[in-house]
């Protein structure tokens, strides 16, 4: 996970780079990133069929292996055109991690600890994303842009052939290990996947998503035009949200671990986190009392991420743990997707208290979904 985070994050930096040794415009480097963004978006899903299917593990390697060279190879392109199968392959890769990485979570982690082992899966992501912009510019200063990528992409190899040495504790649930299985037809899959619990878990990923988006894209534009605060001090109140929400991933895994109410836990942060965005929106607060509200918010919107992964977990059967991630995670990518449309056309018309109250309400939204009743999904024959 925070392999993945690291390479998403450290193509930002380098479009500079790109720009100038390729002759690319901008435009062409936004299609470049959204081209591994629907790539990754829409092989979610089938991928999580292949992780129940023929092992978590085996699609994991072979995810990590595919994100490091399709990375890597950006340092050998010789044009902008050469970088755009490469991103598919990046994005391929890209697509592998959440499903995989969640069955073998589910699969090696005993029940007691499960809940630590999600926050600190969520935590090594933010560490990914925090830590990547300033490696590759380090590393891109001291050499060359391209030594940089080849560096990192060759850690991703070292990482994937660490997993392998320890292939005897890392476990699955493939359908295909056990004895006479030859595991469900893929209609029957579908047809669990469309079950009334599946969208609803789809449903809070969707609008979560487009929820997180907002404050992490927006907020600093519509704490600027609202209230006239400094950009500075809207920059930082979004770090102290970026960096609060890593500790409370942290956190909340452990509180999932000991308490077994995580619909509660979730509704209640989630609640309190409307509020508190609303607010924002409502009323010019001062300084230091908007860094608090951002920081508070991002606690426990990190904490939610847990008892998220737990609630799942809970409803889903063992071996169709890869393919729910796969769809659920789907919907993240929609919700994203939509976010800056949204948004964005909100701010066009003049009405940034909008950004903080429709993400106040997408919130709630979500809320209710948890606590809409879900019934567990029983294993397919």
């Amino acid at each position: 996970h925070a392999l993945a985070n690291f390479y998403v994050l450290s193509l930002p930096p380098l479009l500079p780079f790109f720009r100038a040794d390729f002759s690319a415009s901008y435009t062409l480097l936004g299609a470049m990133l959204s081209l591994r963004t629907i790539v990754s978006g829409t092989l979610q899903m089938p991928v999580g069929f292949l992780a129940d299917r023929f092992g978590g593990k085996r699609v994991l390697i072979g995810g990590l292996l595919l994100m490091s060279v399709g990375f890597g190879g950006l340092a050998l392109a010789p044009n902008i055109w050469w970088c755009m199968p490469l991103m598919m392959l990046f994005g391929l890769g890209l697509a592998t991690v959440r499903p995989s990485n969640y069955t073998v979570i589910n699969a090696s982690i005993p029940p007691t600890w499960i809940g630590r082992a999600f926050g600190i899966n969520m935590f090594a992501g933010h560490s990914g994303r925090a830590i990547a912009p300033p490696i590759i510019i380090a590393l891109s200063a001291l050499w060359d842009w391209r030594v940089a990528v080849l560096v990192t992409a060759g850690a991703g190899i070292l990482i994937s052939l660490g997993i392998i040495s320890q292939w005897r504790i890392v476990r699955d649930d493939a359908t295909g290990k056990r004895k006479g299985a030859k595991g469900p037809g893929i209609l029957a899959e579908v047809r669990m996947l469309a079950s009334k619990t599946t969208f609803i878990f789809f449903l809070f990923y969707t609008l979560n998503s487009l929820a997180n988006s907002g404050i992490n894209s927006f907020s600093v534009a519509a704490m600027t035009e609202l209230h006239g605060t400094p950009l500075g001090v809207a920059s930082s109140a979004l770090t102290g949200y970026l960096i609060a929400s890593a500790v409370g991933v942290l956190a909340g895994g452990f509180l999932v671990d000991k308490t077994s109410r995580h619909q509660m836990m979730a509704a209640l942060v989630l609640v309190a986190s409307a509020v508190l965005i609303a607010l924002i929106g409502a009323v010019s607060l001062p300084l230091v009392a908007l860094t608090a509200v951002m920081t508070i918010t991002g606690i426990f919107q990190g904490m939610l991420r847990p008892a998220r992964d737990m609630m799942l977990r809970a409803v889903m059967p063992r071996d169709s743990f890869g393919k729910a991630v796969g769809m659920v995670t789907t919907g993240a990518a929609i919700g994203g997707t939509l976010a800056p449309v949204v948004f964005g056309w909100i701010l066009d018309h003049g009405a940034p208290q909008w950004v903080f109250y429709i993400i106040g309400l997408g919130l709630l939204a979500v809320a209710a979904t948890v606590l809409l009743p879900k019934e567990k999904l029983e294993s397919l024959p």
